[in-house]
């Protein structure tokens, strides 16, 4: 853009200081850390912010790479493990019928003895069950707690909660 039409459009060239530039990188490498895992960006942008807090101060353009350098690595060092721990932790809640495994529902129909099949109750919702041992059928009346081991399309595989838990 020339000056004439600089003039023209009331516009003021802008000059960045370089203070303003490392929080521009900065922010930019925060704002890309969201796609990529391992928040490592994160840790490079706060690091920029060290360099533009020494550039706010009029530090040489050396101190400026340094201290950016330090505080990077510092927060990859000490921030990044603690936000890890924090955030991705690997410790994922089971979600759908995954969740269901291992949990104790209530007999709500009991289960014929011929077919196996009969209804229970897990958290208010009343599906459809298979008893794994259908010898024990007889003992699986309406009112007793089973465990689930399986969850087959919209068909829970339970087995007897046994009496000494």
């Amino acid at each position: 853009m020339t000056h004439e039409t600089a003039k023209l459009l009331n516009f003021q060239a802008m000059i960045w200081e370089s203070w303003q530039i490392w929080l521009a990188v900065g922010l930019g490498l925060i704002v890309c850390e969201v796609f990529v895992p391992g928040f490592v960006l994160a840790c490079l942008g706060l690091g920029c912010f060290g360099g533009a807090i020494a550039a706010h101060f009029k530090a040489s353009i050396e101190l400026q790479l340094v201290t950016s350098a330090v505080t990077a690595l510092m927060t990859f060092f000490f921030l990044r493990p603690f936000a890890l721990n924090m955030g991705f932790s690997g410790n994922e809640r089971m979600s759908g019928v995954d969740a269901l495994l291992g949990r104790e529902c209530i007999i709500t129909q009991a289960f014929d003895s011929s077919s196996g099949l009969g209804r229970c109750k897990v958290d208010g919702d009343d599906w459809r069950a298979e008893l794994l041992e259908r010898e024990n059928a007889d003992q699986a009346t309406s009112g007793r707690i089973v465990v689930i081991d399986k969850v087959e399309s919209n068909t829970l595989i339970v087995s007897l909660k046994s009496s000494s838990s």
